[in-house]
């Protein structure tokens, strides 16, 4: 199952990966000295990578700009997150949107109405807020 799934539309860019990287379809990446990997909890900016790459290839396409994404936090949804910026974290090579953090704030909880469902962790609304420029 992938990490996170786009919402909205967007345009992708091909990018530089190590041939060694792999990165699945709907993970989250940064830059590393120019570099793609898939995006870490410190990441100062980051990108959706909608097809992943496997080991081998040299180049992934990944989002430009802000992107409306859905994925799962790290604890349950409650309303008062809404418009809240927040960080990633990465559990056993899985990213979840931290909801509780707000310290590199590369995403931000969507203000609709159905940013999420209360008291679960399911279907989270989030922009990137802080993505990689080109």
């Amino acid at each position: 199952m992938a990490d996170f799934k786009a919402i909205s539309e967007y345009e992708t860019i091909p990018a530089t990966i190590a041939s060694g990287t792999v990165v699945e379809a709907g993970d989250l990446v940064e830059l590393d000295t120019g570099i793609v990997i898939k995006a870490t909890a410190t990441a100062a900016a980051v990108a959706f990578a909608p097809q992943g790459s496997v080991d081998g290839e040299t180049e992934i396409e990944i989002s430009k700009g802000y992107v409306e994404l859905v994925g799962t936090g790290d604890e349950v949804f409650a309303n008062s997150y809404k418009g809240t910026e927040v960080d990633i974290v990465v559990t056993t090579d899985v990213q979840y949107i931290d909801v509780g953090e707000t310290t590199y704030d590369v995403l931000k909880v969507s203000a609709s109405t159905d940013a999420g469902t209360v008291d679960s962790a399911d279907d989270i609304k989030v922009f990137i807020n802080k993505p990689i420029t080109f």
